[in-house]
């Protein structure tokens, strides 16, 4: 149990932390843009504000994985149509963004094996 509560927290840390890492890039982004795209950075910074409080964590965590995705896809296509962004620096963005949002992934991958304690058998 203990085991699974320290993933459980480190997988909820690590969710987080994509989530502000994608957010903060959000942030600088000019006017137009982070307007366009409000939308989706309020909903990544919601669903990792609820992250922690949610009773049902899977379903909570998996909420903000897809926020994250979605953002950071729109953080790529911004990019991509800024003429002023070219192709090598829109690469490494779509690099770095995989990136963390393959680790991500990875994490959870890893905690889904990690075994359960047996229940007792009833007497």
């Amino acid at each position: 149990m203990a085991v699974e509560m320290t993933v459980t927290s480190e997988l909820m840390a690590r969710a987080i932390r994509v989530a502000r890492g994608l957010y903060s890039r959000w942030r600088v982004l000019p006017a137009a843009d982070r307007e366009r795209i409000a939308p989706l950075a309020r909903d990544a910074k919601d669903k990792a504000l609820s992250l922690r409080g949610a009773s049902d964590r899977r379903r909570a965590e998996a909420e903000l994985r897809g926020a994250t995705e979605t953002l950071a896809a729109a953080l790529v296509e911004t990019a991509d149509a800024d003429p002023e962004v070219d192709e090598e620096e829109v690469r490494r963005l779509r690099d770095d963004l995989r990136r963390e949002l393959d680790r991500l992934a990875t994490a959870d991958i890893k905690a889904a094996r990690i075994p359960r304690e047996p229940k007792p058998a009833p007497e």
